[in-house]
């Protein structure tokens, strides 16, 4: 096969690149910012791929060029699941994951809520951009109350509060900042859990993470947490495959908690580009998942069942939401164009 890697970070997948050679694969990086994507005007649909060059020209990338893409797509995942999208739909290059659950795992929010809406457990959760009800908040999820922002990895934009004032300024700090944040229950776990790197319909290692750091509830590795391997009960390797599963991922790292007084299962969130400090760590290679599952799906071209048909779910759910979230602000500033969508509502309904 041709295997392109998507990424910023050529460096970081350097592992990826061992083991697609390793196995006799063509093997390429492919910086998504490094590109250019032209959209031709004729309806057969003669749209081409670019890669830039420092020194020189760019240069045309075919569709006979590249099997298959592999996203490792970190800072920038918008633009570069456009590019994604791209070299799936219009060059023709086959993915393990569909594009759009890229975006969707880059989005807190949206994760959480197409996990809800399937019925996988995740922490009691609001989600507003209104900071006038804070005390209504916490009096719902009850303190204290993880705080968020819809975007951010490792950790780093995570925050606990243990008080309503706390949360009142953090609230009101953020909404000020022009930060999207939602507000989470607090589960209580012993300062652990697990990050679980799910590869087609199996778990292909699966690490718990510790707090080193009593002062600190946050287990990430980055922040200075300890990691070991485990293994996962069936149950809990069940949900996390079908919690990638839902937003469109074959491959990706789903964040799992238990609570330490009933042992619930919830889903945290779920990571499009998981670290690999888990190589180290527990010895397991999961490029190693990743290039073997690509070799069974990709000739038969399908993305190993489920994620085909969830994907253009979620892409059609993801669009219809920023159509209406785009309409809704156009709405607001336009009362005829308000009217008119309005009467067009009424006549539709009856």
């Amino acid at each position: 096969m041709k295997i392109a890697c998507l990424t910023t970070s050529p460096a970081e997948n350097s592992k990826l690149e061992e083991v697609a050679k390793r196995r006799g694969h063509d093997f390429r990086f492919i910086n998504p910012t490094k590109t250019l994507q032209y959209i031709s005007e004729h309806e057969r649909g003669l749209d081409r791929f670019y890669i830039a060059g420092e020194d020189h020209e760019p240069v045309r990338i075919y569709s006979k060029d590249i099997d298959v893409v592999i996203p490792r797509l970190g800072s920038g995942v918008e633009y570069g699941s456009s590019v994604l999208r791209f070299m799936v739909e219009n060059l023709g290059a086959w993915c393990p994951n569909n594009p759009w659950g890229h975006v969707f795992a880059s989005n807190k929010a949206y994760t959480l809520q197409k996990l809800s809406s399937v019925g996988v457990k995740v922490p009691k959760t609001i989600i507003t951009e209104s900071p006038q009800h804070v005390a209504w908040i916490v009096d719902k999820i009850k303190l204290p109350v993880i705080v968020k922002t819809w975007n951010g990895s490792k950790g780093k934009t995570v925050g606990i509060c243990d008080s309503k004032r706390s949360a009142n300024s953090l609230f009101a700090f953020a909404y000020n900042a022009g930060l999207r944040i939602l507000l989470e229950e607090y589960v209580e776990s012993g300062g652990t859990d697990y990050r679980v790197w799910v590869v087609g319909d199996k778990v292909a290692v699966a690490m718990k993470r510790s707090s080193v750091d009593k002062n600190d509830f946050r287990a990430n590795i980055s922040q200075g947490g300890k990691g070991e391997k485990v293994q996962l009960t069936k149950e809990d390797e069940q949900l996390c495959i079908r919690a990638a599963h839902s937003i469109g991922l074959n491959i990706a790292g789903v964040d799992l908690m238990k609570d330490s007084a009933t042992g619930q299962s919830y889903i945290i969130e779920i990571n499009s580009n998981p670290g690999i400090k888990i190589i180290d760590i527990t010895g397991h290679n999961p490029f190693e998942d990743i290039v073997e599952y690509c070799e069974q799906f990709y000739k038969k071209g399908s993305a190993g069942g489920i994620v085909g048909m969830q994907g253009m779910f979620t892409s059609d759910l993801l669009l219809s939401t920023t159509f209406f979230e785009g309409l809704a602000g156009v709405m607001k500033e336009n009362k005829i164009l308000s009217d008119f969508f309005r009467s067009a509502a009424k006549d539709i309904l009856k």
